[in-house]
């Protein structure tokens, strides 16, 4: 009787050490699988936020390159928010006649899909005059003034127009470097608009000497866009005062850095369909402008800085169809302007 008691839990010993044994196995499976599966989702999470962050960076440079009239990004960098979103974040500024003048950050937040915010990059434009369509443009964080361009063609169109209705009332064509002249020890930024289009060497020519080139507007093709509603697309120049440009070289598919004036050809080319405004293609109408090379290309604009006293005669010029007041700065007795 003992013996068969004895062999009874010796039998339940074993099936207990058995089960103990099969879940003991179970929970290291389930460990090690559950572990894989959260190593491979975080492999899987990383690399689509990889991708997507080197989007969004070429993307940026992109727009560094050929939607900043003289804003320059001086760094950038990334902040994690979580795994499944970052920030790209550029610091930029103004270089008005050699002094840096500090220009909101552009940001974005993107997750795994894409873009979940921006910062905005468009002007508050607004009327001076309450009906007037002479109209004022500031930045929307800072609220430092902005330089404006002008579509000429689209003031001739309209002028042409049998039926006006059928075209907004074009923004009048603002003179405002002249009245620089009564605003001592500073410098400035001016947006000129050219009565027609001159080549790079030309610009470069009949400039000032005592004015420094900053920016070159490629100008707008089309003669249905006022220019105060549209992104402004060019190329800014070196920031020695010299007011040139580079020719670059064509930029393979994929890469990130563009420069120079075929840069900016590609760059064009990379961004048809991304934004329109008015049924038109902004990329698409730039490309139309674009020559074969730098020095065969002609521009629309300028944007120059430098001495008020200066800049307040270019209103004067042959060339002048209008002009544009940006950021305005006191010079400083310890640091001497450029020019």
């Amino acid at each position: 009787m003992s013996d068969n008691i004895n062999f009874e839990k010796i039998v339940k010993i074993e099936k207990r050490k058995k089960l103990l044994k099969t879940v003991a196995i179970s929970c290291v499976a389930t460990l090690v699988v559950g572990s894989g599966g959260l190593y491979a989702t975080h492999k899987f999470v990383g690399h689509k936020m990889q991708k997507e962050a080197e989007k969004q960076q070429r993307q940026f440079n992109i727009e560094d390159l050929i939607y900043s009239p003289n804003m320059i990004s001086t760094s950038q960098y990334f902040s994690v928010t979580r795994a499944t979103q970052s920030t790209l974040k550029s610091d930029r500024e103004k270089n008005i006649d050699g002094y840096r003048v500090s220009y909101p950050e552009k940001s974005i937040s993107f997750n795994m899909h894409g873009i979940e915010s921006a910062s905005s990059q468009t002007p508050n434009v607004v009327s001076k005059n309450g009906s007037s369509k002479e109209v004022i443009a500031t930045n929307r964080q800072s609220q430092q003034k902005e330089p404006l361009f002008f579509n000429v063609k689209y003031e001739y169109a309209y002028q042409a127009a049998k039926n006006k209705n059928a075209m907004l009332t074009p923004s009048k064509a603002t003179h405002e470097a002249q009245t620089l002249d009564h605003l001592s020890n500073n410098l400035s930024e001016v947006a000129i608009t050219f009565d027609k289009r001159y080549s790079y060497d030309d610009i470069r020519q009949m400039i000032p000497d005592n004015v420094m080139i900053n920016y070159y507007w490629l100008g707008i093709k089309s003669d249905k866009l006022d220019a105060t509603h549209a992104p402004y697309i060019g190329l800014n120049a070196s920031d020695d005062g010299t007011g040139k440009l580079t020719e670059g070289t064509e930029i393979k598919a994929g890469q990130n850095e563009f420069f120079g004036y075929q840069g900016l050809k590609q760059a064009l080319k990379d961004q048809s369909g991304r934004q329109v405004i008015d049924n038109i293609d902004i990329a698409k109408d730039g490309q139309k402008l674009i020559a074969k090379n730098l020095k065969s290309a002609t521009f629309a604009g300028v944007i120059v800085t430098g001495r008020t006293q200066n800049l307040a005669k270019l209103d004067n010029q042959h060339y002048t169809f209008a002009t544009n007041v940006g950021v305005t700065t006191p010079i400083m007795p310890y640091q001497e302007p450029i020019k």
